[in-house]
C-alpha cells in the first residue's frame, strides 16, 4: 500500500469513528416526558420508537420493532428536540413532520403535521400487547373478544351499513393499563396482534392521536372527557328503555297495525308481563311513504291519537322505527326489487316534499362536487335516497322538529346506508331527539351512543356462543355497554321448537340493559313458557339496580352494567378465559349466563 492510499484510509477510519462517536453524545440520549403518578413516555431520538413506563420503571408498553411512526410506508429516521413539547421528524425519503405531544394528568396526546403540504398515510406505531378489546362494531364479527387472536388483524373503522354502523377507534389493553383512540375525519384502520398496535388515518396531512395511561376507571374516565372535548357528547340514560319492551317486527312483520298490535300487546299484559315501552317499526306511514313523511300516518294507523291514548292508558311508551334517509321530492320512484322479507308489498314510493327545504338549507350529506348524495338501501326504502347530515348547521334540530310531528314517545333508529368511512353524520340528529326527552335505541353512530339502549342487529338464537356476547363486550369495552339486540327467542316463539336455546337466549339478554319479547309463545309447553316468564321477572327485578349502574356509568364513562371480567379484574388471570362469558352488573353482580349447553 503507497502512502497516498494509506492517508485515505486513515481518513475514512477516523471519519467512520467520529461518526459512531456522535451517536453516544448526550444530545442523542432518548428523549423523556414524564407524566402524571410518575409513568414516563420514552422517544427514541433516531426513529421515534415510543415506549411507556409505570412508576416503578417497568415498560407497560413497548415500542414497535421498527418505528413509533410511519408517514406512507416510510419509517422515521431521525429526530430532532425543537422544544419541551414539539419535535422535527424525518423520513427515509425526506419527509419531514412536526410532532407535537402534550400531555394532562395521565392523557397523552399525539399532534402530527406534515410539511410542505404533503399528504400521506400517518400511523402512530406501538409493540404487540397480549390482550385488547374495543373497536365498536370493528372488533365483533370476530373469532375472539381479544382483538390480538383474530385472523385478520387490521380493523377498518366503517359504517357498511350492515353489520358494522356503530364505529369506534377506541381500544383498550387492560393487562398494560394502556388505551388508544383518534377521532380524525377520514379512512380509520386500527391493526392490533400481538406483534403491534398501530392507529392509520389515511392520505391525510395532520393526525390527531390520544393515548390513557393508569386504571381501568382512569382511563375511561379520561376517554370520556376527551370525547367530549372532540364533540362526542354522552346522553343520560332514560330508566323506561331498562324495563321491558315489546317489538312488532318479529311478531307481526309487515302485518303491524294499530289492531294486530293491540291484540298481542293486550295478551301480554293479561299473562302479567310488565311491558313499558313498544316499537311499531313497519309501514306506519302513508302509502308510498317512509319513516321521514313525519306526522303522516297511512291506513295501518288511520287512528293514532286513539292508539296513543290507549298505550298510555295502559303505560307503555309508544316508540317507531325511524331512519335519516329521505326520499327526493317529485316521483314516484319505483324500486328495481320489490323482494323484501317479511310479507312487504311496495309499488311504488312518493317524493317527499321535505327534501326540498333540506336541499335548499345544506342539510343533506354531499357529493364531492357539492351536489346531495344519493344512496339506495338494499332493504328500505329501496330507492335512491338523501341522508340528513349531523354536521351540518341546523340539520340536527330541523331533524328533530320534523321528528316531533309524530306525536310518539320514542324511536328506533335503523337506517341502513353503506357509507364506508362517513361515519358522523348520525350523532347529532339522534342525540336532539334524546335531548328532548325522546326514547332512543340507537344503531348507527360513532364514538358514543345516540340513545339510551346502543343496539347490535340480526342476531338469533343461535349467536348465543360468540356473535352475541362478542359484540356486546366490545361495546361495553368501547365505553358503552347499555347494549340491547333483538327480542328474546327471535324467530323461533312462533312454534314449539328450540324452546331450550330460546329460553338461554333469554336468561342471557336479562342480564343486559335491554330486554324486549316479540311474538308470543303460545305453542310452547305450559312448562317452558313459565320457564320463559321467569327469565323475564328476573330481568325486571334487576332494572332498579341496572339503571343505578347506568347513571353510574353515565358519569363516570365506565362500563359499569356489563363490566367484562378482564376489565373488572385486569391483574387476574384467571378472567383471561375469553371463551366463558362472564361479566360484572355494577359493583355486586358477577352475570353467568348459560351459553352453550343445550340443557336449561
Amino acid at each position: 500500500m503507497n502512502l497516498r492510499n494509506a492517508s485515505i484510509t486513515v481518513l475514512l477510519l477516523t471519519s467512520l469513528l467520529f461518526s459512531c462517536k456522535t451517536i453516544n453524545t448526550s444530545e442523542n440520549k432518548n428523549y423523556v416526558v414524564n407524566l402524571q403518578n410518575s409513568y414516563q413516555l420514552i422517544i427514541n431520538p433516531i426513529n421515534f420508537k415510543i415506549s411507556i413506563l409505570d412508576s416503578n420503571h417497568k415498560t407497560i408498553v413497548p415500542s414497535h420493532l421498527t418505528s413509533g411512526l410511519t408517514i406512507g410506508s416510510e419509517r422515521i429516521i431521525s429526530t430532532k428536540k425543537i422544544t419541551e413539547k414539539k419535535y422535527l421528524v424525518t423520513t427515509q425519503s425526506g419527509i419531514k413532520a412536526d410532532v407535537e405531544i402534550n400531555t394532562n394528568k395521565q392523557i397523552i396526546s399525539f399532534n402530527i403535521s406534515l410539511k410542505d403540504g404533503v399528504k400521506k398515510d400517518i400511523s402512530l406505531q406501538f409493540g404487540g400487547m397480549s390482550l385488547a378489546h374495543g373497536l365498536g362494531d370493528a372488533g365483533s364479527y370476530r373469532e375472539s373478544f381479544n382483538l390480538t387472536e383474530n385472523k385478520n388483524k387490521n380493523y377498518k373503522i366503517v359504517n357498511d351499513g350492515g353489520a358494522q354502523r356503530w364505529a369506534s377507534s377506541f381500544a383498550i389493553f387492560p393487562k398494560n393499563k394502556f388505551a388508544g383512540v383518534f377521532f380524525d375525519k377520514g379512512k380509520k384502520i386500527v391493526s392490533i396482534d400481538k406483534n403491534e398496535y398501530v392507529m392509520t388515518i389515511r392520505n391525510k396531512n395532520t393526525a390527531n392521536y390520544y393515548c390513557f395511561v393508569g386504571d381501568m376507571k382512569s382511563i375511561y374516565k379520561n376517554y370520556k372527557i376527551t370525547r367530549a372535548e372532540n364533540g362526542y357528547t354522552d346522553i343520560e340514560p332514560k330508566s323506561r328503555l331498562f324495563e321491558l319492551g315489546w317489538e312488532s317486527w318479529d311478531a307481526l312483520g309487515w302485518n303491524t297495525n294499530q289492531v294486530t298490535v293491540k291484540e298481542i300487546l293486550k295478551k301480554f299484559i293479561d299473562n302479567k308481563y310488565p311491558i313499558k315501552w313498544a316499537v311499531t317499526g313497519s309501514g306506519f306511514w302513508e302509502k308510498g311513504g317512509t319513516t321521514t313523511s313525519f306526522g303522516k300516518w297511512g291506513t295501518k294507523f288511520s287512528d293514532a291519537d286513539t292508539f296513543r291514548n290507549w298505550m298510555h292508558e295502559t303505560d307503555i311508551k309508544w316508540m317507531i322505527g325511524l331512519r335519516t334517509n329521505f326520499i327526493p321530492e317529485g316521483g314516484p320512484y319505483y324500486p328495481k326489487t320489490k323482494k323484501r322479507d317479511k310479507n312487504l308489498k311496495v309499488n311504488a314510493f312518493t317524493g317527499n316534499k321535505l327534501s326540498i327545504t333540506g336541499k335548499e338549507k345544506n342539510y343533506f350529506v354531499k357529493n364531492t362536487n357539492g351536489t346531495p348524495l344519493k344512496m339506495t338501501s338494499s332493504i328500505f326504502p329501496i330507492v335512491p335516497s338523501y341522508l340528513i347530515n349531523g354536521d351540518a348547521p341546523g340539520a340536527a334540530k330541523w331533524y328533530s322538529d320534523q321528528y316531533s310531528k309524530w306525536g310518539i314517545d320514542g324511536i328506533k333508529e335503523d337506517t341502513m346506508m353503506n357509507l364506508d368511512s362517513l361515519t358522523n353524520i348520525y350523532n347529532k340528529p339522534i342525540n336532539a331527539i334524546a335531548q328532548n326527552n325522546g326514547l332512543v335505541m340507537a344503531r348507527n353512530g360513532e364514538f358514543s351512543s345516540a340513545g339510551t339502549l346502543l343496539r347490535i342487529n340480526d342476531t338469533g338464537v343461535g349467536n348465543l356462543n360468540k356473535r352475541i356476547p362478542i359484540n356486546y363486550f366490545q361495546y361495553a369495552a368501547s365505553g358503552f355497554p347499555n347494549v340491547y339486540s333483538d327480542v328474546a327467542g327471535v324467530h323461533n316463539m312462533h312454534n314449539g321448537k328450540d324452546a331450550a336455546r330460546s329460553i338461554r337466549h333469554t336468561w342471557l339478554l336479562s342480564l343486559t340493559s335491554g330486554l324486549a319479547v316479540g311474538a308470543y309463545p303460545s305453542k310452547w309447553s305450559l312448562e317452558n313458557q313459565h320457564i320463559f316468564k321467569k327469565a323475564i321477572n328476573f330481568h325486571y327485578e334487576l332494572v332498579p339496580y341496572m339503571y343505578s349502574a347506568a347513571l353510574e356509568g353515565y358519569h363516570s364513562g365506565y362500563p359499569t352494567t356489563l363490566t367484562p371480567l378482564t376489565i373488572a379484574y385486569p391483574n387476574d388471570k384467571n378472567t383471561e378465559n375469553l371463551s366463558n362469558f362472564q361479566w360484572m352488573i355494577g359493583e355486586s353482580i358477577l352475570a353467568t349466563p348459560l351459553l352453550k349447553n343445550h340443557k336449561i
